[in-house]
């Protein structure tokens, strides 16, 4: 029997923040579980291998959005990181839902905050 963790925005901004301070908490510390999981560095070569074989075909080399496909490159991790989740479990919303299911089924957390800190500041 396998548990989900379902990513909550202090997971994203740590690994934001961890990524621009280049720290890691304490795992040993009393945290709570959803802080507990924050321990787990962001990998952002493995995010931009997951965006350039995923992403860039539709939302742009930069992720600055084509056609139907929405800019990415503006919005904050625990945005993006909500919606792939929401993707992920099966939720059509938007135009391109198909699709994205199709993707962010494949998406494991760590992959999802990954890709999440990675699009929101690989671009500036």
């Amino acid at each position: 029997m396998s548990s989900k963790i379902i990513l909550s925005a202090p997971l994203v901004l740590w690994g934001l923040a961890a990524f621009a301070e280049g720290e890691t908490p304490d795992a040993s510390a009393s945290e709570t579980p959803a802080t507990a999981t924050a321990s787990q560095d962001v990998d952002l070569a493995a995010a931009e291998q997951i965006f350039k074989k995923s992403c860039r075909a539709c939302h742009g080399n930069k992720a600055q959005g084509a056609a139907s496909y929405p800019k990415l490159s503006d919005k904050e991790p625990d945005y993006l990181a909500e919606k792939l989740e929401r993707y992920r479990a099966g939720e059509k919303f938007g135009p391109n839902s198909i699709l994205m299911i199709q993707n962010a089924k494949k998406l494991s957390d760590a992959d999802i905050a990954n890709l999440s800190v990675y699009i929101a500041t690989a671009f500036d």
